[in-house]
Formats: C-alpha cells, structure tokens, sequence
C-alpha cells in the first residue's frame, strides 16, 4: 500500500492512518482464524501484532516498500501469505475483505513487474496463475473487485471503507 502512495519506506507507509488501519484490521482477519484453526490464544497472537506493527515504525531498519511488497508472485501463491491466510479465514467463516485489499495491491504489482497493461482481463488471469483460484471462487471475485478499485487509483480510504462495507454486509464484526 505504501508503494500505491509512492512511498519509499515501511514506516512511512505505517505513519499514514488508513494504511496502518487496513494493516492492523487484514492481521487481525489472520489472528482470529489462526486462534481457532489452532486452538491458541487469541490475546497472544493480537500481542505479536503490536509488537510487529511498533517494529514497522522503526526508521532506522529502513525497510523499504520495495521489499516488504516484493516477490508478488509468491506472496499470492496458493499457500503463501496473502492466499493462504485469506483462504484459512474463508474457511473459519469470515471474509478476509482487508487482506484482498493487500492482495489486490499486490496483483497491481505484479502487472507492472510483467510490464501487462493494468487491465481486469490481466488481472484475471495473472491471479488464476499465480493463485490458483478459480474464476468463481469468492475470493477471486474478492481480490479482483478490489484490484479494480486500486486500478482506478482509489486511495487507502476508499478501500478501507469498502472493505469495511463487505465487512458489514458478510454480519461479521469488523474489529
């Protein structure tokens, strides 16, 4: 989300609020399907939150927005991060609408890295590939109607606010 922004580093991705909202919201989707598939505690895993939310603050790591956003094609792999953990909330019956804004950010990337044309039929099908997903799988549908909001250059906001609004319509909590 950073790299959207044109922003350089990691902490000053995090220092915007709709960024570190959409950030901490996507890690709590992951926390609470985590503490039910695995029968851990809940309190310990939002602890580990805060304490990698505090390291992201940390200038002098200079962790770049070019790295942390790297390697798209692995991190939208079956089972690698953005995939994996949202297909591991679908299955704990909540819908991971703030992870599919950082894969949909991700898809942007990967688009440019191939140097294809920011399209949704591109998009499509750089997700079926690297995925796996089908084209009527919910998530895809997901990752790709977000996908289309950061085509057309919507900022953090907007997407936080539409990720709320599946949120609210899927009648789960959203904190």
């Amino acid at each position: 989300l950073g790299g959207l922004l044109g922003l350089d580093y990691i902490y000053q991705a995090i220092d915007v609020e709709e960024i570190y909202t959409v950030v901490r919201l996507a890690m709590e989707e992951s926390a609470r399907a985590l503490s039910k598939k695995y029968a851990v505690d809940l309190e310990s895993i939002l602890a580990h939150i805060d304490d990698l939310l505090l390291r992201f603050t940390n200038a002098a790591l200079k962790d770049t927005c070019q790295r942390v956003g790297g390697d798209p094609a692995r991190k939208l792999s079956a089972h690698d991060r953005l995939i994996g953990s949202s297909k591991l909330i679908m299955e704990s019956g909540e819908t991971p609408a703030y992870i599919a804004i950082g894969a949909a950010a991700g898809l942007k990337r990967f688009l440019d890295e191939k140097e294809l044309a920011q399209t949704d039929a591109n998009a499509a099908k750089l997700l079926a590939e690297a995925s796996g997903l089908s084209e009527n799988d919910p998530l895809f549908t997901l990752i790709l109607e977000m996908y289309a909001l950061v085509r057309r250059g919507a900022t953090a906001g907007q997407l936080r606010r539409k990720a709320d609004a599946i949120k609210s319509a899927s009648g789960k909590s959203i904190i």
